[in-house]
């Protein structure tokens, strides 16, 4: 397939046509597409830049471009809501297991002893290289478990959800003052719908929440914040909030359109300003040349700094700074005393009696429909770790036929890692990008191989120890381990919350972007995503990114105004 060439770019931006003869998808024909925003990536976050841009600009027109394809007929919906994973959650871990491609696959240890000494092995000095493994990714400093979902909605389509306001030890590094930083976390809160009691009135929750309140005294136990709604038509389930929760009716606007299967190759800028961008169709293997007005690359921790990197927009800190938290993990089955006393407490006899009603010989007085329990234990300085106290599916920790999930319940701690500038993701050699995979050099779409490089500190291995110390002393205040899944730390990269890797703020030398997330040293570049925050965290990130995300678009809105767009 022909490509692109420097030549090609260079006169479509010396020569721009009107952008009413070359919108989406109709330039796709010609090669040649115009645009006032392409946003890279399709999750909340790039979510968030598409509907304040839209809401907030009279004419501006956006292409949003996502590499994976659109899997849900609704834009960015999150998979959770269809019925049967709400009847049988445990089914949901299949669903998400595969969503998710791990980033860099370490080399396998492909000796086989019992092998017959007839058959074909690689001698003891040869590295056997599998499809998309990376030869360069050391195991001892790899994040084995990192992982990123392509498709329309990103990982927001099989998200847990949960929405808790950062500790103020986790905005120490963030550069945008607190009084503006409060109500961005407002409006990050009414942009994902999130909700503190949808779970209220459950007697799971509520006998959870109840015991953990008694057991650990003057600790805060609280209502895990949720970006959920629960049906109004009916109660017995909920709406999880995706990417379409964010962009609302923008999707119905004829300035915004949406461009799936699709791969941002690299931002094409001249003078410090990006002219255009450079996308590969990836149904056709056609590169598409779409020039620009500006340019947000929310593609994840691990895509956005991948993508600047590809462009040769390399700032000092790209990569650099990664943080991921680690997570202590397991399972209960509640206590005999504790599912004894729901029966004999009045404030659940009308539910228990209707449910024994027409289940009469089900031992649990639990009916079958309900809601889990969603509690935590906040964040403190005392204990400075996240703690989600829950039933979920995640892409591990499934109960299946062991036990009756009514009563077992997820302990989930997430502890925060000491920033270290030298814990970093760094990208293969820059190439042609066939589009075909190099082993160390591109990954499985043709882009720079992700590869990591990170440690955890001894600070960080003894709050681990501590983390996981409470995190048995308040799983054995519920009840015991399910066997298969007693306390256990999980791989790393697994809680999927990678930040640091596009830090913003005020010195370029320690940071990719400024407060308002444009890249230093250009004038039209925004990043956005968890990679944006300077700080180490323990919270699920996403109400920051989305917080962080919000003020960007806002100056992307002032930005666009200073400019003659085309109607």
């Amino acid at each position: 397939m022909p490509r692109v060439s420097t030549q090609d770019i260079d006169h479509a931006i010396s020569n721009p046509p009107p952008k009413s003869e070359h919108s989406f998808p109709g330039g796709l024909k010609t090669g040649l597409i115009v645009t006032d925003v392409l946003v890279a990536g399709s999750g909340p976050i790039a979510a968030a830049y598409a509907r304040t841009i839209i809401d907030k600009h009279p004419t501006a027109s956006v292409l949003m471009v996502e590499i994976g394809s659109q899997d849900n007929p609704i834009i960015g919906a999150h998979h959770k809501n269809s019925i049967k994973y709400q009847k049988d959650i445990d089914t949901f871990v299949h669903v998400i297991n595969g969503a998710l491609q791990p980033v860099s696959v370490s080399p396998a240890d492909t000796y086989i002893p019992t092998l017959g000494g007839n058959s074909w092995q690689p001698s003891p000095q040869d590295v056997l290289i599998f499809q998309n493994s990376n030869p360069n990714q050391r195991r001892e400093v790899n994040l084995k478990s990192s992982a990123v979902t392509r498709t329309v909605g990103g990982m927001a389509t099989h998200w847990t959800c949960a929405c808790p306001t950062p500790h103020t030890e986790e905005l120490v590094n963030n550069p945008i003052p607190k009084a503006e930083l409060v109500p961005l976390f407002e409006r990050g809160k009414k942009l994902l719908n999130v909700h503190p009691d949808q779970y209220d009135g459950s007697i799971r929750h509520e006998v959870v929440k109840s015991t953990l309140k008694t057991a650990l005294g003057k600790r805060d136990v609280e209502n895990l914040p949720l970006a959920v709604e629960r049906r109004k038509d009916n109660p017995a389930y909920v709406t999880w909030s995706g990417p379409n929760t964010v962009l609302g009716d923008v999707v119905k606007n004829k300035r915004f359109n949406l461009w799936s299967e699709a791969r941002v190759t690299k931002v094409i800028e001249r003078g410090g300003m990006a002219k255009a961008v450079l996308v590969r169709d990836l149904a056709t293997d056609k590169d598409v040349i779409v020039l620009v007005k500006s340019v947000v690359i929310a593609c994840g921790a691990v895509g956005t700094p991948q993508v600047l990197a590809n462009s040769g927009i390399h700032p000092q800190a790209l990569g650099r700074y990664l943080c991921e938290q680690s997570i202590a993990f397991c399972q209960i089955v509640l206590k005999r005393d504790i599912v004894e006393d729901i029966e004999h407490n009045p404030k659940f006899a009308d539910k228990v009696a209707a449910h024994y009603a027409k289940y009469p010989t089900d031992p649990l007085p639990i009916p079958f429909d309900e809601p889990e329990p969603q509690v935590t234990i906040p964040y403190s300085h005392e204990h400075p770790w996240h703690t989600q106290i829950h039933r979920d599916a995640f892409s591990y920790g499934g109960v299946g036929p062991r036990a009756d999930s009514r009563v077992v319940v997820d302990l989930r701690w997430f502890g925060r890692q000491e920033i270290n500038e030298d814990n970093l993701v760094f990208f293969g050699e820059r190439h042609g990008l066939t589009g075909e995979w190099t082993p160390g050099v591109t990954d499985s779409y043709g882009m720079p191989q992700a590869t990591f490089e990170v440690t955890r500190s001894r600070v960080d291995h003894e709050t681990d120890h501590k983390m996981m110390n409470d995190m048995t002393d308040v799983a054995n205040a519920l009840g015991g381990y399910l066997p298969g899944s007693e306390p256990q730390f999980m791989e790393p990269g697994l809680a999927l919350h990678i930040t640091g890797t596009t830090r913003i703020g005020t010195d370029p030398a320690t940071s990719v972007a400024d407060p308002s997330s444009m890249v230093h040293g250009y004038k039209n570049i925004w990043v956005g995503g968890n990679g944006c925050i300077p700080d180490s965290t323990a919270c699920n990130p996403t109400l920051t990114s989305v917080a962080i995300a919000l003020k960007g678009a806002d100056f992307l809105v002032e930005y666009l105004k200073t400019l003659k767009l085309e109607v």
